[in-house]
Parts: C-alpha cells; sequence; structure tokens
C-alpha cells in the first residue's frame, strides 16, 4: 500500500467514526435535555441582551439632550438672576 492510499484510509476511517460518533451522541437522553436546556438558557439571555440595549439608548437618548442642552447654552446659566 502506497502512502497516498495509507492516508486515504486513514481519513476514510476517521471521517466514518466521527459520524458514528455523532450519531451516537444525539440518540443519548442526556442530549436531548442538554440541547433544550441550552435553547432556554439562550433565551433568558437574549430577552436580557434586549433590556440591556433597551436601557442604554434610553441613557444614550437623555445624554444627548443633556449635551445639545449645553450647546444651546441652556445650562450653566443663572435662571432668573438680575445682572443689576
Amino acid at each position: 500500500m502506497d502512502m497516498g492510499l495509507a492516508a486515504i484510509v486513514v481519513a476514510l476511517i476517521t471521517t466514518i467514526g466521527g459520524i458514528v460518533v455523532g450519531f451516537m451522541q444525539s440518540f443519548k437522553k442526556e442530549t436531548l435535555s442538554t440541547r433544550i436546556e441550552n435553547r432556554t438558557d439562550h433565551a433568558v439571555v437574549q430577552a436580557q441582551l434586549r433590556m440591556l440595549h433597551k436601557s442604554v439608548d434610553r441613557v444614550g437618548d437623555r445624554l444627548e439632550t443633556h449635551i445639545d442642552g449645553h450647546r444651546e447654552g441652556g445650562y450653566g446659566q443663572t435662571v432668573g438672576a438680575n445682572p443689576n
């Protein structure tokens, strides 16, 4: 058997072994419950990220309004002060 053919045989054995192990893992009961738990965890994290994103947007909007007030000169001035 030459080296090229040996490499092909080894690659085939590895590939077939990987497929067989994958099938065996997918039919285990623990795998199904783990996938369900993983999906649930992802849903929780996604909901938390959405809430965080909304919160950051609100802070950004408030900060932008505050900075615009400074640009327009509305902040840092004494309201109703008489310069006399």
